[in-house]
């Protein structure tokens, strides 16, 4: 792989960021308001704060993908060829985080602790 590759990987991996990011943010909007519209409960500077976090978190794990590539090409001089694969880990990383934001902001609104 040279250079001019490489960086056609990372403009591939990054003009699908915005896809990730719009997906996981409406499971998000859609977890939060399933959570505050069920009851009575008071927002505070600590949630926003959790979903910033969280939506740098997101990131960060989806950068994995051209890591991932980054690290077939360099150390193992491309003898796994992840690149054919990139469209099924991108699929799959997209449901994975999506429903996994779900889950999570049920739960937070479910209060499983308090039970």
């Amino acid at each position: 792989m040279t250079i001019e590759e490489l960086k056609s990987n990372i403009k591939w991996w990054e003009s699908k960021r915005w896809i990730y990011n719009v997906a996981v943010g409406l499971f998000g909007i859609f977890a939060v308001y399933d959570g505050l519209s069920r009851g009575e409960y008071s927002w505070t500077i600590d949630d926003t704060i959790g979903i910033i976090i969280w939506g740098i978190g997101a990131n960060i794990f989806y950068s994995l993908g051209t890591l991932l590539e980054l690290f077939d090409w360099y150390y193992l001089k491309n003898k796994i060829g992840l690149k054919r694969f990139r469209i099924i880990f991108f699929t799959i990383g997209l449901l994975f985080s999506c429903l996994w934001t779900l889950w999570c902001g049920w739960l937070y609104f479910a209060k499983p602790h308090l039970w």
